[in-house]
């Protein structure tokens, strides 16, 4: 008896996982085509999707290409993500200054995690001349 109930949770458990992946995969489709068409919120998460590798293989190099079509497009989501992927080097080179680029694109539209990110470059230096009373200001917005 007790091998038949755990012969049947070990099958009930495959089901579920089966079921979650598969509509887990539809829901990727779904964007994808979405994204292809220029949807930019679908840019933006087709971008997430692969920099955290959720359902797909982790690959910074899509994550990069749809973070950049989504960012065209104003999504500060994206323009914020592409400039971690500028500070920290993810499957691109290293460069502060493109960072604080796309920070500023993000403090330009209000977002507060950009304006925390380019606060931190302001006060350590990096990719901007420092200047503790930017960093004090974009801190305090």
């Amino acid at each position: 008896m007790k091998k038949l109930v755990l012969f049947l949770a070990a099958i009930a458990l495959f089901i579920s996982y089966f079921e979650q992946s598969t509509s887990e995969k539809d829901g990727i489709e779904q964007t994808l085509k979405l994204a292809e068409q220029g949807d930019a919120t679908a840019q933006y998460e087709m971008g997430y999707i692969y920099y955290f590798g959720e359902g797909v293989p982790q690959d910074y190099n899509k994550a990069y290409e749809w973070y950049q079509k989504s960012a065209r497009q104003g999504n500060v989501k994206a323009q914020c993500n592409l400039g971690d992927m500028y500070y920290n080097g993810d499957g691109v080179e290293q460069d502060y200054a493109k960072a604080a680029e796309w920070f500023q694109k993000g403090v330009d539209q209000g977002d507060d995690l950009s304006q925390f990110n380019l606060g931190i470059m302001y006060r350590e230096g990096n990719g901007v001349a420092q200047d503790y009373k930017k960093a004090y200001d974009l801190f305090l917005k």
